[in-house]
């Protein structure tokens, strides 16, 4: 199984076509820490042959430089169907909400997201000071 693509962003619907907006931050700036931001979505698309086609325990994990989580592990299911007729291959989308994540200190974070076992998605993020206006 392979990762088309794996993102976050301010807000995503799943469907057959994800709709995103604010694609591929990095980033979350705060005056301070600890520090709660309001609102953010992991997304990520996974293809994967007929043979890997069915449900995957998943596991999305968002540590700390420490390896620390930050929020509780979630732990679930991604359905990766069985390809259309003809097609050799299929796709399992992921789209998770978080909501209030509470960052404890400025520094690196990440978002993992483990697929029968194996991580597949890692994604930086970082928390740092808003940058000085001039």
């Amino acid at each position: 199984m392979d990762v088309d693509f794996a993102f976050i962003c301010d807000y995503a619907e799943p469907g057959n076509k994800i709709s995103a907006l604010g694609i591929g931050f990095d980033t979350i700036y705060s005056p301070q820490v600890p520090c709660v931001h309001p609102s953010f979505h992991l997304v990520a698309q996974f293809r994967a042959s007929i043979a890997e086609a069915g449900s995957k325990d998943i596991e999305i994990r968002l540590i700390d430089a420490d390896g620390r989580d930050v929020i509780p592990r979630f732990k679930g299911k991604l359905n990766v169907p069985q390809p259309p007729s003809g097609a050799l291959d299929t796709v399992g989308k992921l789209v998770v909400g978080f909501a209030g994540v509470r960052f404890p200190d400025y520094g690196q974070y990440a978002l993992h997201v483990v697929v029968q076992g194996n991580e597949k998605v890692r994604i930086p993020l970082r928390v740092a000071q808003p940058p000085a206006t001039g």
